[in-house]
């Protein structure tokens, strides 16, 4: 068989598309136009592309005006800090003075800038002021660099909630979703690749007729721990499940359970392991003396308010305005007689148990 022996992957900038979308290699011998690429051994991992756009769409092109922004607007901002965030030292001289003399003023002003000492003449003076008011100038530079980096984290994941101040769990999760979901269209877009190579060697070897194989990317996923631990009580107590169910709860596949033929032999025990509970039996058959139209009954009741409250309500916020009001009629008291009785009969059944045991 024809096999690949590697797959190379090569700079995007090495090639480009004619104006026949044929796939062309930038050589230095084949001048402007370049080098035809053989389709047989060529394979490009491409987003959404179309006749009109062979290249597909590359996500860091809704990134370039942001992070143009961004860069330019901290280059300003560090401007604007500079310039207004320590305060002015301003020096007077007499109108007279020499080009040496004021430049000595401006020598010493420097000097004081930096040290917080300056000797100057005592006939000049020197005056201290602050950039007040500036501070909701400097907030326009803030915002717009996290405008910027909010619509970069758009473009890259999908959500802000990285950046967003006022996000909560509701739109933390629906943002890890949407995460999720360029997540698996990225896998979608390196097995798709790979797909296109496994479909170039079944039809070199076997023919273009012939079903290829599917490569598919898969997730983990999580074992209820709830569920393993249900099925371990219920496995202990005697309950048998089948292969089919692991199979079908654990996602096994054939050949990873061992399974017992019909006429296998099964052990047999001296005392089965499932024992009959007298207390369960009767408090089954307490809660068995409840007829089902007395409990229908006793739901209407109970539930009816509410329905006609549901009905009444014009919007979310007025039927849930009549909720409040009918909760306070709701009628529970056969329901909440019923359960006392319940309680009562275990409670008693439970004490005569505990009796008969010390007895014994």
């Amino acid at each position: 068989y024809l096999m690949p022996a590697d797959l190379l992957g090569k700079p995007a900038e090495w090639f480009f598309y004619d104006k026949d979308n044929q796939l062309r290699f930038r050589s230095q011998e084949a001048g402007q136009d370049g080098e035809l690429c053989d389709p047989q051994r060529f394979i490009v991992a491409r987003q959404d592309a179309t006749y009109a756009n062979p290249y597909g769409f590359p996500d860091l092109s809704m990134c370039f005006w942001p992070a143009m922004f961004m860069k330019g607007g901290l280059k300003f901002w560090v401007q604007f800090t500079e310039k207004y965030g320590s305060p002015w030292v301003i020096g007077k001289h007499p109108r007279g003075a020499t080009d040496a003399e004021t430049d000595l003023l401006l020598d010493s002003l420097e000097a004081m800038v930096q040290d917080a000492v300056a000797a100057i003449p005592d006939d000049s003076s020197i005056e201290i002021k602050e950039a007040s008011g500036k501070a909701g100038s400097a907030t326009v530079y803030r915002e717009l660099l996290e405008y910027c980096r909010s619509e970069i984290n758009v473009a890259m994941l999908g959500q802000n909630q990285t950046t967003e101040k006022e996000s909560n769990r509701a739109s933390a999760e629906a943002g890890a979703e949407v995460t999720d979901d360029i997540r698996d269209g990225d896998a979608g877009i390196v097995a798709t690749a790979i797909n296109a190579v496994i479909r170039r060697i079944v039809d070199i070897n076997f023919g273009e007729n012939v079903v290829a194989p599917v490569y598919e990317l898969w997730e983990q996923e999580e074992i209820d721990k709830v569920l393993a631990e249900r099925d371990k009580s219920l496995s202990e107590s005697g309950v048998k499940f089948t292969p089919q169910y692991f199979k079908r709860t654990y996602n096994l596949q054939d050949g990873d359970i061992v399974e017992t033929a019909p006429g296998d032999a099964v052990p047999a025990f001296a005392e089965p392991t499932l024992k009959l509970i007298l207390d369960q039996v009767a408090l089954d058959q307490a809660i068995d003396s409840l007829s089902a139209e007395q409990l229908q009954e006793q739901s209407e009741k109970l539930v009816a308010p509410v329905l006609e409250a549901l009905q009444r309500g014009r919007s979310d916020s007025e039927a849930l305005g009549l909720l409040a009001e009918v909760y306070p009629q709701m009628d529970d008291q056969s329901l909440q007689q019923e359960l006392a009785r319940l309680l009562f009969i275990a409670n008693i059944w439970g004490r005569l148990s505990a009796s008969a045991d010390r007895e014994d």
